[in-house]
């Protein structure tokens, strides 16, 4: 019983720490959204909470072209245009976080269509609203959270728990009282404060601190799990503490991308196939471990709804099945794995084909994208990529930078830079049993076969003093390394055979401190500021988008900001001025137009006059536009306080005014900023002419 309560004090003091910690590291350097990707899919899981359903406000050009040479032109796909870049599952995740923080009372703007109807909710959506509106939710998982960890009390009073069953039952109870602090928050606001008042959006603590933590602390679990599955509980704690207090963890958890859940889906995919592999070693459970196995592939499935190129890691999990069952068994498992990810996954093709003609939809262009013929976004902003061809020569080409690159410049091996030199002794060091060998080879396949797989899909943009990336495949398996590198740690540690116990502990927490100095050297510094500027300026982007209403348009060199902070859509500044002109006069017209340090701030010689902003570097170097451009009225935001300055296109601007510097300009079709335009009225047709009596005269 003393035993199981001093077991039950750890784990319940680990997790106030690791709370602590996690709290503490978000206050002092959380300022926001930093990545495209984040606030691109925030915006899509809000239009999810609304109603709206799959659909996006940053609109590619390339998009545009797939739909309309596929489905034909149709205004309508511009106001509810689907999203084909991302898969589904993470977007619905935040939508689900959206729902139940708001009650279930999202509202969309006051215009969804061109004609400004909205449509009713539908009867299950009400039923589900009420559902989560329920106002008693808070009290009844706080009551939970608390009968749980008394049962637990109770039952180690009275009878006996395995020490080993402790965290489990304590995780159960924390989660519990997370669950009743979602339900008790109030509701959040979509409206962007005031510059003088603003600090972080709120929405973004929300996917910050509701997502992107607890799926830090589920993949610090699964760790755990797959740890003390594969060795002992101390290789387990040890693990989880490593991954936990990697700066680098901490980043990607506040970074509001999709790495958490697809890492988890990968863990908990790796972990199915461990215990299914034991249990057919052992002949302990045969078809509990055809479950698992299945039950891996779903994962993995899932890992791939979360993030395409995640999907390959079924290749070196159905070797391992193979591996495991034999030669014929093996080989009906691995098509029986195959048979299950391909079933889940293709309804989400389906739709992808129907949209697009590509069962990826934007996403099976990114092997284009990057290229020498291709340089920076300027695939995705093409009105017409039929006149672009890349060669195999020159994706060998972006292979070969994009694997140097990887391999000599990787910011974030940074703080995982212990766990990955331990992992190379791993390759060299042969365990006792079978099984963790096997597993072992697998962590080094998967992980040379998501390094190829990088340096083809790409690089994706890392913000300064930022070790989270976009598109970072190997992170994904840092917690199955852990694992790995942590037990080859204790195998030689206990070949010294240290007798003292407080030798032992100093060496065990010297490690444990060196891991988690790039955090404490993190927290130790000044605070990241109260927003992501530049090139992120929430409250401004708010602003501009107030001119514009609800179902217009506005075109900028960072749309998916002006989709999420802004709340309109916005499409991504065409390739070319004529396909600015085509897209403003085919598709639909384009309200405002404006431009942000995304491009005001790069290099005038190797990327304004060169490269993916040549056709527009008449207007981004010198702010000439052509005379038949159709935004005639401008705005400069000058200066650290961004003052506004009024400017017409017509005529010259006032050097003295562009001293402090030009940090947004912003074109219009009208002086929005003075004066909003009035709704115009529907002219009603005049009444049809009444017959005349006979004989009567005409007035």
């Amino acid at each position: 019983m003393r035993e199981t309560l001093v077991a039950t004090g750890r784990a319940v003091l680990l997790m106030l720490v690791a709370a602590l910690l996690l709290l503490g590291y978000g206050v002092w350097q959380f300022n926001g959204l930093k990545h495209a990707d984040a606030m691109d899919q925030a915006q899509i899981g809000r239009n999810l909470a609304r109603g709206e359903g799959f659909t996006t406000y940053f609109i590619r050009p390339l998009s545009i072209w797939k739909t309309t040479q596929h489905a034909g032109v149709d205004a309508k796909r511009l106001f509810r245009h689907s999203d084909l870049v991302y898969p589904p599952l993470y977007p619905a995740l935040i939508g689900a976080l959206f729902y139940i923080v708001e009650k279930g009372g999202l509202e969309p703007p006051a215009a969804t269509s061109p004609g400004g109807a909205k449509a009713a909710p539908s009867a299950a959506g009400g039923l589900v609203a009420r559902l989560i509106g329920w106002r008693h939710w808070s009290l009844f998982w706080f009551l939970a959270a608390v009968v749980w960890m008394l049962w637990l009390v109770l039952r180690a009073t009275r009878f006996s728990v395995l020490p080993t069953h402790v965290p489990r039952h304590a995780a159960g109870a924390v989660i519990c009282a997370l669950l009743g602090g979602l339900f008790w928050a109030k509701t959040v606001s979509f409206e962007v404060g005031p510059p003088g008042a603003f600090t972080v959006f709120g929405p973004d603590r929300w996917i910050a601190y509701g997502l992107g933590i607890p799926l830090m602390l589920l993949n610090c679990a699964l760790v755990y799990g797959t740890a003390h599955r594969l060795f002992d509980r101390r290789v387990a704690l040890m693990a989880a503490c490593l991954f936990g207090l990697a700066e680098t963890t901490f980043q990607f958890a506040l970074s509001g991308l999709s790495t958490m859940l697809t890492m988890a889906w990968v863990s908990a995919a790796w972990l199915a196939l461990i215990v299914a592999s034991d249990w057919r070693e052992t002949g302990a459970r045969p078809r509990g471990a055809v479950v698992l196995a299945l039950a891996a592939a779903v994962a993995i499935a899932g890992a791939f709804l979360t993030h395409y190129a995640a999907g390959w890691l079924l290749l070196p999990l159905c070797v391992v099945a193979w591996r495991t069952w034999g030669l014929a068994r093996g080989a009906a498992m691995a098509a029986a794995m195959g048979a299950v990810f391909v079933a889940l996954v293709s309804p989400w093709l389906a739709r992808n084909y129907s949209l697009s003609g590509n069962f990826l939809g934007l996403a099976g262009y990114a092997v284009s994208e990057h290229t020498p013929m291709t340089p920076g976004d300027m695939f995705q902003r093409l009105m017409d990529a039929k006149p672009v061809v890349v060669s195999m020569k020159m994706v060998w080409a972006k292979a070969l930078a994009n694997a140097s690159v990887i391999w000599s410049d990787c910011p974030w091996i940074g703080s995982y830079g212990i766990i990955l030199s331990l992992f190379v002794a791993v390759l060299f060091y042969k365990f006792r049993r079978p099984v963790v060998n096997r597993f072992k080879w697998l962590a080094a396949a998967s992980w040379a076969l998501l390094f190829v797989v990088w340096c083809f899909v790409g690089l994706g943009a890392r913000p300064e003093r930022s070790a989270a990336q976009a598109d970072n495949l190997l992170v994904l398996l840092v917690p199955f390394v852990t694992v790995f590198s942590t037990a080859v740690f204790y195998a030689y540690f206990d070949g010294l055979r240290i007798l003292f116990k407080s030798v032992r502990a100093a060496w065990i927490t010297g490690l444990v401190l060196v891991a988690a100095l790039p955090l404490l050297l993190r927290l130790a510094g000044p605070t990241a500021g109260r927003m992501a500027y530049p090139p992120y300026h929430p409250p401004l982007v708010s602003q501009i988008a107030g001119y514009v209403e609800p179902g217009e348009f506005i075109i900028s060199d960072q749309p998916w900001a002006v989709a999420w902070y802004g709340d309109r859509r916005c499409f991504w500044i065409p390739f070319s001025v004529p396909e600015f002109f085509t897209l403003n006069d085919m598709h639909q017209h384009v309200a405002a137009f404006m431009l942000t340090p995304v491009t005001l701030n790069s290099r005038m010689l190797t990327e304004i006059l060169v490269g993916e902003w040549a056709p527009w570097s008449a207007t981004l170097g010198f702010l000439k536009f052509p005379n038949e451009f159709p935004l005639k009225y401008g705005r400069l935001f000058v200066g650290p306080d961004k003052r506004p300055v009024s400017w017409n296109l017509k005529g010259a601007v006032d050097l003295n005014e562009l001293i402090n510097g030009v940090h947004v300009i912003v074109l219009c079709d009208t002086e929005r900023w003075k004066s909003r335009p009035a709704a115009v009225a529907p002219v009603a047709p005049p009444p049809p002419p009444q017959p005349q009596p006979a004989g009567a005269s005409k007035p």
